[in-house]
């Protein structure tokens, strides 16, 4: 651009300097982000720490004034059965809920991509493969719900006409109610981790595996030794968001099962909710909702780690 076609406010007159972007004006792009950071995640962190540390009851509201605690909320949570129970239950939902739908997804997604060659037909399935995510987690339980009913439920009823079973399945008792979540769940979210995958594997310079083919690489090899490791970072954030949503798990199980029968469905997320929402002990559900926070922040730390190091460990950081 040429001098004489910038404005004129902007072009130096003589004897005045031109003009300069003072030290304020970063300060002053950076600052509504990290008042709006503040304000949604810092503010809440803060405010649920402060309560777990009171004898915080709405009940109570306008009768008393709350009083400080100390770690006697913690205390209560640790020293309850129903919590060991949830988080073993929570346990279970990580391994073969979140872990499975990862691995799942992976795998539908690599099998997406090298084995369906024709691009209508690769975007078709993966548009359907896609829909269960679209659905609201509450019409998902909703609809599970409805599959699963002991008496004439449809997965029951296939079973029973394809002759695997003799009488119908009690879906939603002790032994089953989780398992019912987690299917359900799984059903739900594989989607996302296969995206995340097959956008992954979409990216990969398609040269290097040339050149494997070229030097007599077979398929296993080619995806065991190239596709697979250069996928790593990609499936550990795939990990992440899975966990990152799984310590937060309450929807499926509110819909589905209300966390029974005898809080054999129950998770930790699904306790403080039922503790803070449904009987205003706010106190005691902000102690769960820290330890849920402290485990799912250990958790993604070493996941974030783990990712470092395999950045390192390949030169590009």
């Amino acid at each position: 651009m040429e001098r004489s076609e910038l404005p004129a406010w902007f072009v130096a007159k003589r004897g005045r300097p031109p003009l300069q972007v003072g030290r304020w004006v970063p300060l002053a792009l950076v600052s509504p982000p990290v008042l709006v950071l503040l304000a949604i995640v810092v503010y809440p962190t803060v405010w649920m720490f402060y309560h777990s540390l009171q004898d915080t009851n709405l009940m109570r509201l306008f009768q008393e004034n709350w009083s400080y605690v100390g770690f006697a909320n913690f205390g209560t949570v640790f020293g309850s059965d129903r919590f060991w129970n949830a988080a073993g239950q929570m346990l279970q939902y990580l391994l073969f809920g979140a872990c499975l739908q990862v691995l799942l997804g992976t795998v539908l997604a690599l099998a997406l991509y090298e084995l369906v060659r024709n691009n209508v037909a690769r975007t078709a399935l993966l548009v359907l493969l896609v829909l269960p995510m679209m659905l609201p987690p509450s019409i998902v339980g909703v609809l599970w719900k409805f599959l699963l009913t002991p008496s004439n439920g449809a997965i029951n009823q296939a079973l029973l006409n394809l002759g695997v079973i003799d009488e119908h399945i009690e879906w939603f008792n002790r032994g089953l109610a989780l398992w019912s979540i987690i299917i359900a769940d799984i059903w739900n979210w594989t989607a996302l981790p296969l995206l995340i995958v097959f956008s992954g594997r979409v990216s990969l310079p398609p040269a290097v595996f040339e050149a494997a083919r070229v030097d007599g690489a077979g398929n296993w090899q080619v995806m065991r030794r190239l596709t697979l490791p250069m996928l790593k970072e990609i499936i550990a954030i795939a990990f992440i968001i899975r966990f990152m949503d799984a310590f937060k798990f309450v929807d499926l199980v509110f819909v589905m099962t209300s966390g029974g029968p005898a809080q054999s469905s129950e998770l930790p997320a699904y306790i403080a909710y039922q503790r803070g929402v449904r009987e205003f002990e706010i106190g005691e559900a902000a102690a769960y909702s820290l330890i849920i926070f402290v485990c799912s922040a250990v958790i993604i730390t070493l996941f974030l780690q783990y990712l470092k190091r395999v950045v390192k460990a390949q030169g590009i950081a």
